[in-house]
């Protein structure tokens, strides 16, 4: 290829940043006027509008300095900035397809910008597809990239955000000293049973409990290995000096566990949480008698 003409091409690809953005935004726009908009009103909360705009800018001159540069080294810094381009766009809530959309206008700005410019120096056919293919296959590395590093982050993210769901949805709640309620709700599988277990033993150490109660009203199943894996949680519970009370199982879960051959010999079982409430000391105090001092009713 003739060095000279392919490095002012590089440059131009450098230069023309803000004619890229504007024809990019132009064929997006006519095509899909709704998703301009969504991204104008999109305020980024992780990195600033400049470090935005620099990171633009930075992809746009790896993708010049591929052409006069070696291959393999734009290769890798491409793929680099792929990954830091998908983490950002997780972390900013920038769904994939929208911003695979939004590189494939990027492209066709690209590539127009090169057919003018290989215009202007006279470039050969055989140059300009040259140029065009590594253009491609940057652009479709930086879009491989870029889609792992978002689904791994987005997957790590919602991993955070179900593990602390998990973590809330074993509220040990303190009632007085020494005694507490653990009301589960929902469906119990293995993973969430192991939650309940490591939290449950924490907290009760944590809040000093001696005597816990479990509510199960808000349980619709109990199958064989959910009981067996409550039991494992009693078990370890008495371990620590924690007496427990079961409440709130529906007489169907009860007929379930009694076909299943489950047997409760060895806890205490109380029909609803009022009840182990009461059991366990606490009473309702008798409303004071009203003042028999003046009163204007």
């Amino acid at each position: 290829m003739n060095k000279k003409k392919i490095q002012l091409i590089s440059e131009r690809i450098v230069e023309q940043i803000q004619k890229i953005t504007e024809r990019s935004a132009y064929l997006q726009m006519k095509e899909n006027p709704e998703s301009i908009k969504k991204m104008m009103d999109r305020k980024l909360r992780t990195i600033t509008e400049e470090e935005s705009k620099q990171l633009y800018e930075q992809f746009l001159f790896y993708l010049g300095e591929a052409l006069v540069s070696d291959y393999d080294t734009s290769f890798q810094k491409i793929t680099k900035w792929g990954e830091k381009a998908g983490e950002i766009a997780v972390l900013e809530d920038i769904p994939l397809d929208e911003s695979l959309d939004g590189l494939r206008f990027f492209r066709q700005a690209m590539l127009h910008i090169i057919d003018e410019e290989a215009e202007k120096v006279d470039l050969s056919r055989k140059e300009f597809i040259q140029i065009t293919s590594i253009i491609d296959t940057l652009l479709d590395r930086c879009i491989y990239s870029y889609s792992i590093a978002f689904v791994r982050h987005n997957r790590k993210k919602m991993e955070v955000a179900q593990l602390a769901i998990l973590e809330l949805s074993v509220p040990v709640v303190p009632l007085a000293k020494g005694i507490a309620v653990l009301p589960i709700i929902g469906e119990i599988d293995t993973h969430r049973s192991q939650m309940i277990m490591e939290q449950t033993l924490t907290r009760c150490t944590e809040l000093q409990v001696e005597q816990l109660m479990i509510d199960l009203s808000g349980v619709a199943i109990i199958d064989t290995m959910v009981a067996h894996n409550l039991f494992q949680v009693i078990n370890s519970l008495k371990l620590l000096g924690v007496k427990v009370v079961l409440t709130g199982i529906r007489p169907e879960i009860a007929q379930t566990v009694v076909s299943l051959g489950v047997s409760f010999e060895g806890v205490s079982v109380c029909g609803s949480l009022q009840q182990a409430i009461t059991m366990v000391g606490f009473e309702r105090k008798n409303e004071k008698p009203a003042s028999s001092g003046n009163s204007i009713f």
